[in-house]
C-alpha cells in the first residue's frame, strides 16, 4: 500500500524517501501506525504493556538500566514474560548503567532469570578491555513479539519516571511503531546481541514482516562508529526543508556540516527553531553548545532553553511532516563513536503530533535573544571557549 504521503510536499515524496533510505542503508517501509510517547509517564506504561502482552519474544536493549524502582518494575515484567515461555533477551551497556544510582543492573536481571548480556564490559583484570570505553551501545530499543517496537531516548531509570512516582521527571520522547519496520528493528537487535559476544551476525530472518497497520513510512536509522549516517541525514533534511525545522537535542555540540546546513536553511528563510537544555546534566556539553549559538542566531535561527528539569530528548521535525526520533544526540559521541538507533518517520499525522509536542515544550522554555546574548559576561564566553576544547570528548 502506498500512503497518502505520495501527494505531500517533496520532502516526503517516494523519491526523497528513497534517497534517505540510501543514506541510512536501510529499507523504506510503508504501512505503520505510530504513537508519540512523551516522557516516562507515557512511555513506561506502554512499554510495560508490550512486555506483559508478549507471548513469544521480548528483545530489550538500553544504554542505562538501573537497579532502582523503575528497573525493578521492568525486571519483574520481563521475568513474568519468561515464565510464560516467551524468549526474553536483554542487552545493556554496563558503562551507561554506572552513570545512575542503582547499578549494577546485571545482578538484578540474572537474579530474575533473564538472559542478559552486557555490551563490551570493562574489567580491571583485562586492561585491553578499556579500549572499548569510547564505543558504547547508546541505543534504546524494545521489540515485543515482532509486532510492536519502541524507539527513542528514554532509559530505564528513575530519572525518567514521573515526579509523582518518585522520579526526576526528565523530559524525553519515544515512539511506538507497529508495521513492517518492526522486523528491521528486530534484526538490528539480533545483530547487536551477536556483536556483544563477538558471534557471527544473523544473515537473514525466517519470519515474515508484520502486517501493515497504518499510513506512515518508516526508515530504521542505525548508526555505529565511523559511519556518520545520522549527521548526513540531518544535513540532507536541513538542505531540503521547505518551511520549518524543529529540533530538540540534549547535547547540541553539532559538527560543522550539520551546523552549516542549519545556518544555510535559516538564511534562505526556513524557520529554524532549536530547543536545548537550560540546565544540562553534563555542564561541559551545555557550555560547548552555547559556544555555537552565535552563528545560528546571526543567521536568523531561534534558540530556546528548556526551563524545567533535564531535557534529554533527541528529535527533529521538518516541515511538520518528516520526524527523526531516537537515541542520537548531535554530539561527537553519538555521531561518531557510539552505536545508535533512530526511526525516520514520514507521516502527516505523526508529524503533526511531533510539532504539537514541540510547541507545547516551548511554553516551558525561554527564548535566547541575539542582542542579549551578545552582551553576556566575558566569564561566560571564556567558560564556553574552554568547554569547546573538550567537545571531541563529549
Amino acid at each position: 500500500m502506498t500512503p497518502a504521503a505520495t501527494a505531500s510536499p517533496r520532502l516526503a515524496s517516494p523519491l526523497a524517501l528513497l534517497e534517505l533510505a540510501e543514506i541510512a542503508a536501510a529499507p523504506l517501509r510503508y504501512g505503520h501506525a505510530i504513537r508519540v510517547l512523551r516522557d516516562g509517564a507515557l512511555a513506561f506504561p506502554a512499554m510495560l504493556a508490550g512486555i506483559r502482552a508478549s507471548r513469544r519474544s521480548v528483545c530489550f536493549e538500553n544504554f542505562i538500566m538501573a537497579d532502582d524502582r523503575t528497573g525493578r518494575e521492568f525486571a519483574a515484567a520481563l521475568r513474568k514474560a519468561g515464565e510464560r515461555r516467551a524468549k526474553v533477551r536483554v542487552l545493556y551497556d554496563p558503562v551507561g548503567s554506572l552513570l545512575v544510582r542503582g547499578a549494577p543492573v546485571g545482578r538484578l536481571l540474572r537474579k530474575a532469570g533473564i538472559d542478559a548480556r552486557a555490551f563490551r564490559p570493562l574489567s580491571p583484570l583485562a586492561p585491553w578491555s578499556w579500549l572499548r570505553l569510547r564505543h558504547r551501545d547508546h541505543r534504546k530499543l524494545l521489540v515485543c513479539d515482532d509486532l510492536i517496537a519502541f524507539v527513542g531516548g528514554i532509559c530505564i531509570a528513575d530519572h525518567w519516571a514521573p515526579s509523582d512516582l518518585g522520579g526526576a521527571g526528565w523530559r524525553d520522547t519515544a515512539v511506538s511503531i507497529r508495521g513492517p519496520a518492526v522486523l528491521d528493528l528486530q534484526l538490528a537487535f539480533d545483530r547487536m546481541w551477536s556483536r556483544a559476544r563477538s558471534e557471527p551476525p544473523p544473515t537473514s530472518l525466517s519470519r515474515r514482516p508484520p502486517p501493515e497497520k497504518g499510513e506512515a513510512a518508516v526508515i530504521v536509522v542505525g548508526d555505529r562508529p565511523g559511519l556518520g549516517r545520522v549527521a548526513a541525514i540531518y544535513e540532507w533534511l536541513a538542505d531540503r526543508a521547505e518551511a520549518s525545522i524543529e529540533l530538540t537535542d540534549a547535547y547540541f555540540v553539532a559538527p560543522r556540516r550539520v551546523l552549516e546546513a542549519l545556518i544555510r536553511a535559516a538564511r534562505r528563510g526556513i524557520r529554524v527553531r532549536l530547543l536545548l537544555p537550560g540546565r544540562n546534566n553534563h555542564p561541559v556539553a551545555g557550555l560547548a553548545a552555547r559556544r555555537i549559538y552565535q552563528p545560528l542566531l546571526d543567521a536568523g535561527a531561534e534558540i530556546y532553553e528548556w526551563s524545567g528539569v533535564m531535557l534529554h530528548a533527541k528529535t527533529a521535525v521538518v516541515d511538520g511532516l518528516v520526524a527523526l526520533v531516537g537515541s542520537s544526540n548531535l554530539d561527537p559521541l553519538s555521531l561518531h563513536r557510539n552505536f545508535e538507533m533512530n526511526a525516520l518517520i514520514a507521516d502527516p499525522e505523526a508529524g503533526r503530533a511531533m510539532s504539537n509536542l514541540f510547541a507545547s515544550d516551548l511554553e516551558n522554555a525561554a527564548r535566547v535573544e541575539n542582542a542579549e546574548w551578545r552582551r553576556r559576561p566575558l566569564r561566560a564566553r571564556a567558560a564556553e571557549s574552554a568547554a569547546t576544547l573538550f567537545a571531541d570528548l563529549l
